[in-house]
């Protein structure tokens, strides 16, 4: 074949570098002189645009003295501008600005239940802690807040538990588990319990401390995927009332302040002021005290600290007396913001002494400078501290009508209350039986003849025939044939029991009268070793668990 007549291009590249090196050692450089060389480059330096003012303002570049010598530093220019802050690594995190606080959100507010509590005026809380006890035959005290808690809209919440914790473990799994309030971010009740550190060995002191404790360790935070609470809803699980708490954090909301109290008004003259915690709260622009700012808290009032926080309180002879007055009480339910948890809590590193939202932080708070608002609530309220106040707020479920001032009035179909279900078979009647004003629990078997009026029958209880109970209260059992199979009774044939507190597990004989004719207020007949046996206090008999009152005995 004959050969190709076109030059490769690799040929022609190697041919143009050869001719381009022998032209560049033919030909002489050329020589610039310098002082033209130098106004090159001043030529080139004035034809460069110089950035204006603002462009130098907006790169932090700092403004040119007039001569050399005020560039030099030596005057005629005054003193140079410090040289702008270094500028952050690329892989520096970037750090928003902190917004400013803002109304609290509903999803934002934590509740705490405080059920912890023991109580020396109840025997029943050697057993059961105060907001484990029950009530109204089928619920426990704290199924009344957490109620609130639901019905309210609010998702989560924790119970901190410290005395007797064992049977109020069980009901808050049982009766409130996490379909409740739906799975992960969406809701969730956890216990938390009393717990003891390095620093501090001993359990908490007070219902503060307990806060404080589970605060400072984070606890109180929640879990890592849901948003940190901006405000805390602290509430008492042994007090009967039906709140809405979306009212009182618009009243957090709407008058900024640090902390809100829930109070309730009452005359002087109806309650033993003395066993509470009182306001005093001043009135708004609007002349009302529904959301007046609270400048004194007083805990256990004597008199004297009673005329300085009553509603119209007396000042001479004219006017109505003390106990016609009214006076703005604590309920036990506050909210904290954030900032105030910070400032009263989280400063406290040990407390070796009792610590509590009455008697301690909320006058520290007000003389502190925290802004303290009440919320006024309007309804129902009672505390349960002593058995008498037990013992009457259980009965007043069989009162015939309901008004304001009875718990019946908590009784409602658009305000459930929740609770442990049982599947249990109905109440049974065998033969006439005579019934007023009483509630008789699912399980429950009647003999002929009975008679129950003002009483309270839990569930499971079998009355023998001619029985009469009357203002009596019987705590019930988990299932039926519970002691000593189904259709024993539990209480003999014609026994008469009046203003009695029956536990579980109690058998009473045949021909027993149990009513405390001699009207004696106080006696301990408990057998220190088994726990066994009766109390009085304040009138009521009080039989423990697992007793047996021998047939014809008479108390």
């Amino acid at each position: 074949r004959a050969p190709s007549r076109r030059t490769p291009r690799c040929a022609a590249r190697s041919t143009y570098a050869r001719s381009s090196r022998t032209l560049a050692a033919a030909t002489p450089p050329r020589r610039i002189p310098a002082a033209r060389a130098r106004g090159t480059r001043a030529a080139r330096r004035r034809r460069r645009p110089r950035p204006s003012r603002r462009h130098r303002a907006a790169r932090g570049t700092p403004r040119r003295l007039g001569t050399s010598a005020a560039r030099r530093g030596g005057g005629g220019g005054g003193p140079r501008p410090p040289p702008p802050p270094p500028a952050p690594p690329p892989d520096a995190p970037r750090i928003k600005p902190r917004p400013k606080p803002g109304p609290v959100t509903l999803d934002r507010l934590q509740a705490v239940v405080l059920a912890g509590g023991t109580s020396s005026g109840n025997p029943l809380t050697k057993f059961d802690a105060r907001a484990s006890l029950k009530f109204g035959a089928s619920y426990r005290l704290i199924d009344f807040p957490m109620a609130n808690i639901i019905n309210s809209g609010l998702k989560r919440a924790f119970v901190l538990t410290q005395f007797n914790s064992y049977t109020l473990n069980q009901h808050v799994q049982a009766a409130y588990p996490p379909e409740v309030f739906g799975f992960g971010s969406q809701g969730y009740v956890d216990v938390l319990p009393s717990f003891q550190t390095v620093d501090e060995k001993d359990w908490s002191f007070g219902s503060a401390d307990c806060v404080r404790r589970h605060y400072k360790a984070g606890s109180l935070r929640g879990p890592s995927f849901v948003e940190e609470p901006e405000a805390y809803l602290i509430l008492s699980g042994e007090a009967l009332y039906r709140m809405d708490y979306q009212e009182m954090l618009r009243t957090h909301n709407e008058t900024g302040a640090g902390i809100t109290i829930a109070t309730v008004s009452r005359r002087i003259g109806d309650l033993d002021v003395t066993n509470l915690g009182v306001c005093g709260v001043a009135p708004t622009e609007a002349g009302t005290r529904a959301r007046g700012e609270v400048f004194a808290f007083q805990e256990r009032p004597s008199i004297e600290e009673l005329q300085t926080v009553a509603v119209g309180s007396p000042d001479d002879a004219t006017d109505p007396p003390l106990t016609d007055c009214d006076v703005h009480v604590n309920m036990g339910v506050y909210i904290f913001s954030k900032a105030a948890m910070d400032s009263l809590l989280g400063v406290i590193e040990l407390c070796s002494e009792r610590l509590d939202f009455g008697k301690d932080i909320l006058p520290m708070a007000i003389s502190s400078g925290v802004e303290v608002r009440a919320h006024l609530h309007e309804g129902y309220w009672q505390p349960i501290r002593n058995l008498r106040e037990w013992y009457d707020a259980n009965l007043s479920l069989c009162k015939t009508k309901s008004d304001e001032q009875n718990a019946m009035s908590m009784i409602d179909a658009e305000f459930p209350i929740y609770t442990v279900p049982r599947c249990l078979p109905p109440a049974r009647f065998r033969g006439e039986v005579y019934s007023e004003g009483s509630i008789v629990s699912e399980g429950v078997v009647v003999g002929d003849g009975a008679v129950v009026v003002d009483s309270i029958v839990g569930p499971c209880v079998v009355l023998g025939e001619g029985v009469q109970v009357r203002g009596s209260i019987f705590i019930g059992h988990q299932e039926t044939g519970y002691l000593h199979g189904d259709g024993a009774p539990d209480v003999g044939k014609n026994s008469v029991l009046k203003n009695c507190v029956v536990h579980s597990d109690v058998v009473i004989g045949e021909g027993c009268v149990l009513t405390n004719e001699a009207g004696v207020l106080e006696h301990n007949g408990v057998d220190i070793q088994s726990g066994k046996g009766y109390m009085i206090q304040d009138g009521i008999i009080v039989f423990m668990p697992g007793t047996t009152v021998e047939p014809g005995t008479v108390i």
